[in-house]
């Protein structure tokens, strides 16, 4: 008996990234909501590099979804906390305390 056996290839499964687009949608809506600017950097970046990397694979609309949301966040983080830093509050609050 002579058989002969055909191998036939399996398909490798493509690796999805769409959960690194929901995670960067996370990131990003949590960027803009969080009273922490120090934490709502961090995940505005992070939520930055996921939806990138994600865009570039199939992220589709939940990726552009998530980059709009890091970048709102992150300015929003970024401005705060200049602001805080380089706005005297001090001089302004006081200005107040005349009127009251």
């Amino acid at each position: 008996m002579d058989q002969q056996f055909q191998h036939t290839p399996t398909p490798t499964p493509q690796k999805s990234y769409k959960g690194m687009a929901a995670a960067s949608l996370v990131c990003g809506i949590l960027a803009m909501t969080l009273p922490v600017p120090v934490i709502d950097v961090i995940l505005g970046v992070i939520g930055l590099v996921l939806a990138i990397k994600s865009r570039q694979h199939d992220g589709g609309g939940l990726a552009t979804a998530g980059l709009v949301c890091s970048i709102i966040g992150t300015i929003w983080a970024v401005s705060f906390t200049m602001t805080m830093l380089f706005f005297p509050w001090d001089s302004f609050f006081n200005s107040f305390n005349m009127f009251f």
